[in-house]
């Protein structure tokens, strides 16, 4: 699968925990699991490289504000007491947004990097979506291989090494640690 192909596949993922979490609270930290890993990967891998195409610039800027304004509401919902009665509440409003982002990421920016890539590259980097997925539901992000980081100078390779041991990704360390929405 290409990446647009990849990242609409974790989208489906999203919106069924979304749905989960909403009759099952229990399934929250999955949602928020899976969400800050879907951002990670779209912003290290998609975002950061579809903003070296000047006609994509601002709808890429544009979702990576988007993902920390999500990074707000998960924070905001990760302090709220689960027990509260309005906590689904907040499950709701995290979701609804998360869902507004997918569909324009689906019906503006999907097509436009479908564009802008060679084909090559996007099945390259959905190759390595599904690899960052499987090691960041688990422990690591890869590189991004040599030949594709050649065509993108500058661009800093994502790692999670913090000295001889890797950082596991939680929800209380991911979205801020790695600058998830930050706008460079």
């Amino acid at each position: 699968m290409n990446v647009v192909e990849t990242l609409t596949a974790h989208h489906a993922t999203l919106r069924q925990l979304y749905r989960q979490a909403e009759t099952n609270p229990n399934k929250f930290d999955t949602f928020i699991q899976h969400l800050v890993v879907h951002h990670t990967m779209e912003e290290k891998y998609f975002y950061d490289l579809l903003q070296g195409f000047e006609e994509a610039q601002h709808d890429s800027l544009e979702a990576v504000n988007e993902h920390h304004i999500i990074e707000m509401i998960i924070k905001d919902a990760q302090g709220f007491p689960r027990d509260h009665r309005n906590f689904p509440i907040k499950i709701e409003g995290l979701g609804e947004y998360t869902v507004h982002h997918l569909d324009e990421e689906e019906e503006e920016i999907f097509p436009l990097a479908t564009q802008l890539f060679e084909a090559e590259d996007l099945d390259t980097l959905g190759a390595l979506f599904e690899k960052a997925k499987e090691e960041l539901l688990g422990v690591s992000l890869p590189e991004l291989p040599k030949a594709l980081a050649a065509k993108f100078p500058g661009l800093q390779q994502p790692s999670l090494e913090t000295g001889a041991s890797q950082q596991r990704l939680t929800t209380s360390n991911t979205a801020f640690g790695l600058g998830i929405g930050g706008l460079k």
